[in-house]
């Protein structure tokens, strides 16, 4: 029998997992300029989507993103501090 990657329970521990990250309070964030901003969305390889507004941000202004540096592309700049 062949498996269908979306199945109906497949769907619901989607759903159950989406809902479980939108109410944990240890949600992923960024630092622009000092102050901390939420990540909302999934990360992608190349895309991340956060909540800036009401904010002064500006383009080119540096990101730091707390994750293991074993997950990123070498290709990325790292500082470590």
């Amino acid at each position: 029998m062949k498996q269908d990657m979306f199945r109906f329970v497949d769907k619901l521990r989607n759903l159950s997992h989406s809902l479980k990250n939108f109410l944990n309070k240890n949600r992923l964030k960024v630092t622009i300029e000092g102050k901390e901003y939420n990540i909302i969305g999934k990360v992608g390889m190349y895309h991340v989507a956060i909540d800036i507004t009401n904010s002064n941000i500006k383009i080119g202004d540096i990101v730091y993103l707390d994750i293991n540096p074993l997950h990123v592309d070498e290709r990325i700049r790292r500082e470590y501090i």
